[in-house]
């Protein structure tokens, strides 16, 4: 999965939550900033807002690629998801949509609405465009469940044993619109974090998120190109290479009780992306 969307999603979980299953608690509305940054330059701003109630949440995310950045890649994408809260404090995912496009051949959307009891998907809607004429493979029927890639950041930023550091690497499907993934995640250590770039600078846990696709997919209808002998090699070096998980620094900071993510850092192929907090406004009703 793109890097991009994955760190997107991820500052999902930033939101105060831990009050959910505490009737008598207000409700809460977040607003974060992130910029990301390479090279020296803004090439995103992150923007992420949710509110939280003791009976339900909702949250939203966008970005979009600017300066310099566009000339390699024009993309921009939106999330949203909403669910209720049960009695024990889990998450029940209700309905998530994630949509982007990158310059004009690219585009996507889909919408999907899951069942309160089960989280099985009940409706699934999406619409796309790409440069090549391709096919969609749905994912099967029995793997039709969610969560949705929001709530499950939502729900493991709530999981005090998930947030510390471990040594076995943890896995969980989730839906993630096109595609079944199979997220692992594992804490490894903590680093402090200093720069100016960051409204936060202090102690931070580290922890690493990959993703592999297990179900879905999308399959080109067109003949393929004949690939060059030299690029066949390369294409078969890269295929064998180890994916580089998506590293999230998470730290306490004022306003919120549980932990958000600070700063991200991984690698794209003309040098390191890296991402801080850049603003955050908290207000309760």
């Amino acid at each position: 999965m793109n890097k991009i969307l994955a760190f997107i999603i991820l500052f999902f979980a930033a939101p105060n939550i831990s009050f959910a299953a505490e009737k008598d608690k207000a409700t809460q509305h977040i607003k974060l900033t992130y910029k990301a940054y390479w090279g020296g330059f803004v090439i995103s701003k992150i923007y992420s807002s949710g509110h939280m109630s003791a009976a339900d949440y909702a949250v939203e995310a966008s970005y979009k690629v600017t300066g310099l950045a566009t000339i390699f890649s024009n993309m921009e994408n939106k999330v949203t998801a909403r669910g209720k809260f049960a009695p024990d404090g889990s998450l029940k995912p209700l309905l998530y949509t994630n949509q982007g496009r990158w310059g004009k051949k690219y585009s996507f959307h889909n919408r999907t609405a899951f069942q309160e009891e089960g989280s099985k998907i009940i409706s699934h809607e999406f619409a796309f465009k790409f440069k090549e004429d391709v096919e969609y493979i749905p994912i099967r029927e029995e793997h039709r469940y969610g969560p949705d890639m929001v709530s499950f950041y939502l729900g493991l930023s709530l999981d005090k044993d998930a947030m510390k550091i471990g040594e076995k690497v943890m896995h969980q499907n989730i839906f993630g619109g096109f595609f079944l993934l199979d997220i692992s995640y594992q804490c490894t250590g903590n680093k402090r974090l200093k720069s100016k770039r960051s409204i936060y600078n202090g102690d931070a846990l580290v922890c690493e998120f990959s993703d592999e696709i297990v179900d879905g997919g999308f399959k080109r209808i067109n003949k393929k190109k004949k690939i060059p002998q030299k690029n066949k090699r390369k294409k078969k070096n890269t295929d064998t290479m180890e994916p580089t998980p998506l590293q999230i620094w998470y730290a306490k900071v004022d306003g919120l009780d549980d932990m958000i993510p600070v700063y991200s850092e991984f690698p794209i192929g003309w040098g390191k992306v890296r991402v801080y907090l850049a603003e955050i406004e908290v207000t309760t009703e």
